[in-house]
């Protein structure tokens, strides 16, 4: 039973705490003091016999009690507001926010064009900051709210971290134009072939190289770099071949002299997915960018 002397605004004051991660920030968005704040979050501490928020840095990172309680909080407090307006429906243009995603390089190319510019038409409150991340960094940059959504390849993650199918990426071959392999683009000719590889720096495994082994082949790689617009530079000048991606080839054909092709053998899919928080399941700008990122890969993966 809900404590019939307790403050329901410290529940307001929690969840706005909690999203910008700062007491400034929140006493901002509140319109109320630093102190205010701070003897509010008191106050919740007391009766949760919780530190409920450790500073780290700049920044207030939520404790596992915090983050196990506030999807409940934040849909509460939702429920609330909600009722107190005539419009029921939630008006991404009423909030302003910075969306920090975790993008590889790749990924940008893709997306970014796409999500930017229709950001820029018809959301400018709503701005991103992206950067690369490993995949064994993802499940605590989400925790600490250093990331708010980040799309990769499938990646082992504790029930804290949410996650939806974005889609299957396929392989494709990409050489130079005119490139003679394409007259006899065969698995032999292919394993005999100069190659470049893009690792990244957390990758372990190169899914293509497992499906030569179970041909009983190999590839002979000239050069290994992190950048597949790199790789791609160098393949449109010379006879070394570079596998790849399916829609970030596609991209890389439209803008270099090159040629994008099926490859001779069968390689896995690479299943590409979405994470966010549990924490902001039920955020929904955060709800709001998911569903635009998922319609923009609809289209361009």
């Amino acid at each position: 039973m809900l404590h019939g002397k307790i403050d329901l605004n410290l529940f307001l004051v929690l969840k706005t705490v909690y999203q910008e991660g700062s007491i400034t920030a929140a006493a901002g968005k509140l319109h109320l003091t630093q102190p205010a704040v701070s003897h509010s979050l008191s106050r919740l501490r007391e009766k949760f016999d919780d530190p409920l928020f450790i500073r780290h840095g700049r920044k207030m990172i939520p404790s596992a009690f915090c983050q196990n309680i506030m999807p409940q909080v934040i849909e509460a407090v939702n429920v609330l507001e909600a009722t107190l307006s005539d419009d029921k429906v939630f008006d991404i243009t009423q909030h302003k926010r910075e969306i920090k995603l975790g993008f590889r390089d790749i990924l940008e190319s893709i997306f970014f064009p796409t999500l930017v510019t229709d950001l820029i038409d018809n959301t400018p409150n709503i701005t991103i900051k992206s950067r690369q991340v490993t995949k064994v960094e993802i499940e605590k940059s989400l925790e600490q709210q250093d990331l708010d959504i980040v799309i990769d390849v499938l990646t082992p993650t504790s029930n804290n971290i949410k996650s939806t199918l974005v889609c299957n990426e396929h392989f494709s071959l990409i050489c130079r134009k005119n490139h003679p392999i394409l007259n006899d683009l065969t698995l032999e000719n292919y394993a005999k072939a100069s190659h470049a590889l893009v690792a990244l720096k957390d990758s372990k495994v190169d899914v293509v190289d497992m499906a030569l082994a179970k041909h009983g082949v190999s590839r002979k790689i000239d050069l290994q770099c992190e950048h597949y617009y790199a790789a791609t530079r160098v393949i449109s000048r010379c006879d070394m071949l570079l596998t790849m991606p399916n829609a970030y080839a596609n991209l890389l054909e439209d803008n270099m002299p090159v040629t994008v092709t099926k490859l001779p053998f069968e390689v896995p899919v690479l299943p590409v997915h979405m994470y966010w928080h549990k924490q902001a399941e039920h955020d929904p700008i955060n709800e709001w960018m998911r569903s635009k990122l998922l319609n923009i890969a609809k289209k361009v993966l």
